[in-house]
Parts: C-alpha cells; structure tokens; sequence
C-alpha cells in the first residue's frame, strides 16, 4: 500500500540527498488511542465523558451522550477493542492510508497511561498485520503529569522521559513496520510540553537508533528537533477563518529554515468540547465548509515538499478533527481522501468493515458464524473484498434467527425481537454504485408476530448528511421498525432521494409480511429532512406509481418538523438562497388532495423551531383541510426545539400507529 516503498523496491527511486527531491508521499493518520468504553472497560473514560456527559445515556436517536460534536459509526467504541481496531485499519488501508502515528504518552504508570500503552501495543500488530507503517508520537506532557503529582522531581524529567524512550527505541524503532525517512525512525513529540531547550537534547542522546525528530512549530527549534510537524492552526479560542490558516500553514511550509522539511498536516475542520463540557477554555474552531476544508488542507499538504503527510486526525473526537466514518458525515472524507490519492476503492468496499463489525458484535457467542466472521476478517485483510462481502452475506442470511442486540442501546440482547441489517431495497440495473451502497435498510420487529403494523423512519441531516438508525423509542413496542438510509446531496440531486425514499415503501409493502407484518399498515414518518420525504411520497403519486403502487396503500404519514415548502437543500441544489421561500412541484403543500393517507403533523415550539417551520405546517394543516382531507392533525411540542421535538412526538406517534393499523384480511 506505501506507494513510496513500492517504487524504492523496483529500484525507480535513487538514494537521495535531499528530501525535497521525493515526490511522492506516505500519508499517515494520527491516530488517538485512549477511549475506555463499557463493556470492554470498567467504565466510560474521560475521553467520552470529560467528567460531564454520561454515555448511560442513550439519546432518542439511539446515540450515547458522549463529550464531542461528532458520533463515530460504528458506535462508541473501547481502544482496546480487537474487532474495532481491525476495522479501523482495515478502513485506513482501503482509504489509501499507509499507516499511522499513534500518540503515545510512554510507559509511565499514571492516570490512564498503562492502559493506552497495550493499546498501542495491540493497535501495533494489527497495523503489522495489515502491511502498514506505524509511528510515535510521544507525548511528554506524561512527565509534566508525574511532577505535578509529585511522582518525580523536576530534576528527575529526563531520567524518566528517558526510560520510555529506551523502551521505544529498543521495542519499535527497529521494526521492519516503523517509518523511517533517510533510514531514522521517525520520532514526533506533541510539544515539547515539559522537556524544553537542553533537556530535550539529554533525553534523546545516546538513543539508538537515531531519530529523526519533530516537534511542533513554535518549540521545534529551541529545542534541537530536527524539524517541526504542522497543526491545526487554532489559538485563543478564536474562530479561524480559511484565509487566515491557509496564510499560517503556507508561512510555515515556505520559511523553515531546517534540512528536513516541514511535515504538512491535513484536516477537516476544528471544533472542541473543553468549553461545553466545562474542562476548559475552547482553543477555537476552524469550519469543515461541507468538506471543503478537507480538501483545500490535503491538496495544500499534497504540494509540500516533505515525504510524510501527516492527518489530523483519525479519532480525536473531543477536539472535532474526525476523519473516521462517522454518522453524520458517513465516509465522506476518507471517499475524497481515496480519490485523491488515486486508490479504487468504493463505497461498498470502505463499507465493509464497519459492517462486518456490526454483525460480529451482534453474533452469538460461541457460535459458527463468530468463526465464519473471524474467517471474513482474514480476508480483508488479504484484499479479497468480493470473497469477504460474498461471505458476509451467507452468514446475514441467518441473522433473521439471532436475538436483537444493539452495541450502544440500553439493553443487552433481547430475544424477543430481531435485527435485520443492511438490506438493498433499491435494486435498479442503472443505480450507481454509491447509490447501491446507500441505498440499505435495517428491520427491527417481533421475533413472533403476525399482521403487525410498521413504521419506516427516515433519518435527518437537510439531504446532506446522517445515517439510519431505529429510534429508541420505537423499539420494544411491539411494532416493526424500519429505518433507511437515502442518496445524499450533493452527490445526488433532486428529485433521487425522492424516488429512494419511495422505494423503501415498495420494498416494506412487498416484503414486510416475511416478518409478521401487515401491507395494509404501513406508516411512513421521519424527523426534519426525513419527515419532508416521508410527506413527498405519501402526497405526490408519482413516486409510487413508479413501483405500481398508489399512495393510498399509505396507512399514515407522521413528518416531525419536515419542511412543507420545497427543501433549502433542493433550492440549494439550483442556486436559491434558502431565504428565499418557493413552492414548486418539490414541495408537499403543492400536492394537497383530500385522498391523502391520513396525516399527523409535529412540529417543536413554535420559538424554538427552525425559521418558520411551524408556520408553514400550519399553513399545510389549514389549507390541506379546506380540500375535505377528513383525517389530519397537527402538534406542536411546547419548550421543545428542532433537535429534541422527537422526544415527546413519539408516544403521539405510536398512538396514531395503533389507532389506525388494519388487521390484514385472510384470504
């Protein structure tokens, strides 16, 4: 995968005097390896919580309360955790990454350090096994801690620094999966925090072998690195804008005045957690710009001189520089990374990790396909993705058979309900590939039932962003829950994710009754862009009638604070500001009739919700009953806003359910 060790292997690449003179580049991922999580840990770290939230807790969206602005996908996660480490790696490795810089913090036994220390370790034989390169990044602020805990003496920093590094030194440099550039291993230090000016030079002398050391900007030369690493550029709890990082970062890349360049850094924005979670100031923030920060960072370290490329980061949620999939942005920055760097690798193919890791977490213990997984695992990891996906799907053909388990829910296994995962239901020759892969589903129902009503759930995210989930309070409800995901903008326009949205409905009406449900009681709902596809497909006919059905066959629509207007995003979509307000034939309110299935409205505090959300859903309850609709109504969630309306909406919801489900006639 090191395009760089490819080229030197066939002799394309002389020995090399200057370091300027590579053109191509190894890209490494920092990689944080210090999250505790239950049940793998005893308890939540402070990673997750930061002494403040509660990852008990487990939000309506079925998400934990954790201390970060983003929500990794594969759930909240342990570092010590075997499957979730080959996931990740295994993402790296197909994204075009050639491995990681772990942040280590040495082998002191303080606060968590230990514990991180044989995450490394283990982290370390995975990378290995993956064909991948690995580094340090020392975090020294280790030393800085055991003075003030009064473990050491000031004077006693060096000989303490020292003895990490003499493990480090001994136990990785001299690994074959160690980076090296002109044959040093290469050493980063976040800071130097603590062992400044002379001592950083007493910690490191005698060290064999020889690193080739980098620090951050500021410190680097002071004391005696041999270069620096870029960061991103956030100070004073300031927002940053694009001119101003773009202006530091190339300031830093073109007036280093060392041999060995620069390390030039890649991000997808900034935005911490100390601040919310009360654990200190914010350090500020750096807007991601729908991605575009992303990639203006990775083509501008891409133009540097230096032979290492540096992300940052893979997984340090508490500072908001996630690259990892995550639910709001799905795969959305290693995709662009793997196009940038020239890797084929699809959507389905980044995919197939996390799914495997959902399936093995949901697997029952001691059973066949635990070994068959284990067997799917091998051969990812020996780049036989066909092979993996076509035995991963003999073994989700049983799945059907396993009780429900949710790895984040609040419940352990339960077997009186059934999970179904990651089911195609748009199955059209002319789909693109990322459509295929966008376009599953997830059923939650009943382990035994028979004519049992379903609600299909549609996710939010404005058409740009989020990820299926059955909600919480759906579960355990005695009804089926289907949960979909949908093509996105702007990789997809309007009206596609219309027509998907309609798809999930043919697919529910065709095949619910293979899992106790009834075709006749089929409810369709979705909170804010999900409410809004929900109400298209139930009002304008023609998305059913594409799949020979009729919106009739809807036994309910329950939108929570969808728009009624045509979607800012679809004005987005032809240059509309989303001021400016349009009815066209993409808004539900231009397709009232009084044949529509039955409807409930809910909508959050009317000085709470989202501009004019409440308002116009009035608008469409008062003009729809004008066409004689005999059966529509709306709520409004008092003291509750855009984001946690859902909360109260839902025993609404299931009230609707009930009271309007129709028992299937036998035949």
């Amino acid at each position: 995968m090191n395009r760089n060790l490819t080229l030197l292997f066939l002799g394309l690449l002389p020995c090399l005097n200057s370091l300027g003179a590579m053109d191509e580049k190894t890209v490494l991922v920092h990689y944080m390896p210090w999250f505790s999580a239950k049940p793998e840990s005893k308890e939540w770290g402070w990673h997750w919580t930061m002494d403040h939230c509660d990852p008990n807790f487990v939000q309506w969206e079925g998400k934990r309360e954790i201390a970060s602005h983003n929500y990794p996908l594969i759930g909240v996660y342990d570092s010590g955790d075997k499957w979730v480490l080959e996931c990740q790696v295994q993402q790296m490795k197909l994204a075009g990454i050639d491995g990681v810089i772990i942040d280590w913090y040495g082998i002191d036994s303080i606060n968590d350090y230990p514990m991180i220390h044989e995450n490394v370790r283990l982290l370390v034989s995975i990378v290995k096994k993956a064909g991948l390169k690995f580094a340090i990044c020392y975090e020294d602020r280790s030393i800085k801690q055991a003075i003030e805990k009064k473990l050491i003496e000031p004077s006693e920093a060096v000989t303490q620094a020292r003895r990490s590094l003499n493990w480090l030194a001994k136990n990785w440099f001299s690994d074959s999966a160690y980076h090296r550039i002109e044959d040093k291993p290469v050493l980063l230090v976040f800071g130097p925090l603590q062992l400044t000016g002379e001592a950083w030079g007493e910690t490191i002398r005698d060290l064999e072998p020889e690193p080739l050391t980098f620090a951050l900007p500021h410190l680097a030369e002071e004391a005696g690195f041999d270069s620096a690493f870029a960061w991103i550029p956030v100070k004073e709890g300031k927002r940053i804008s694009e001119r101003q990082w773009k202006t530091e970062l190339d300031s830093l890349y073109q007036n280093r005045s060392q041999k060995t360049p620069v390390i030039p850094v890649a991000f997808p924005g900034y935005r911490d957690f100390y601040e919310q979670a009360k654990a200190g100031s914010s350090y500020g923030s750096i807007s991601e710009l729908e991605g575009k920060t992303w990639e203006d960072s990775l083509n501008l370290a891409l133009r540097q001189n230096s032979p290492l490329l540096q992300i940052a980061t893979w997984n340090d949620y508490g500072e908001g520089t996630v690259v990892e999939p995550t639910r709001s942005l799905g795969y959305r920055y290693i995709e662009k990374l793997s196009e940038k760097l020239g890797v084929s690798a699809t959507l389905s193919d980044l995919s197939l990790s996390a799914e495997l890791l959902q399936i093995r977490k949901r697997s029952p213990e001691n059973s066949v396909s635990r070994k068959v997984l284990e067997q799917i695992s091998e051969l990812i990891f020996a780049q036989r993705y066909e092979d993996a996906r076509k035995a991963l799907g003999q073994v989700k053909a049983t799945e059907s058979q396993w009780p429900a388990f949710f790895a984040d829910g609040p419940d352990g296994v339960d077997p009186n309900y059934l999970l179904v995962s990651d089911v195609a239901y748009n199955e059209q020759a002319q789909i693109s590939e990322y459509g295929q892969a966008r376009c599953r589903l997830d059923l939650y129902a009943p382990a035994k039932g028979k004519n049992l009503p379903a609600v299909i759930w549609f996710h939010g995210g404005g058409i740009t962003k989020g990820h299926r989930s059955i909600p919480l309070p759906l579960r355990k409800q005695g009804i089926i829950v289907i949960a979909a995901n949908y093509r996105l903008s702007p990789r997809a326009k309007a009206p596609l994710y219309i027509e998907d949205a309609a798809a999930v409905v043919a697919w529910a009406i065709r095949n619910v009754h293979r899992f106790g449900g009834s075709p006749d009681s089929i409810f369709v709902s979705g909170h804010s862009a999900g409410g809004y596809l929900a109400s298209m497909i139930g009002l304008d006919s023609r998305y059913l009638k594409a799949h020979d059905l009729d919106p009739a066959m809807i036994a309910g629509l329950i939108p929570l604070s969808g728009h009624t207007i045509t979607h800012f995003t679809i004005r987005e979509e032809r240059g509309i500001p989303w001021q400016r307000v349009i009815v066209d034939e993409f808004a539900p309110i231009h397709h009232l009739g009084r044949n529509a299935p039955p409807i409930l409205l809910i909508t959050g505090d009317r000085e709470l919700e989202l501009y004019g959300r409440d308002e116009e859903n009035a608008y469409f309850w008062r003009m729809i009953k004008k066409t004689g609709h005999p059966d529509v109504a709306i709520a409004e969630m008092k003291n509750h806003h855009h984001g946690n309306m859902p909360i109260p909406s839902f025993p609404l919801l299931l009230e609707f359910v009930r009271g309007r489900s129709i028992p299937r006639k036998e035949k």
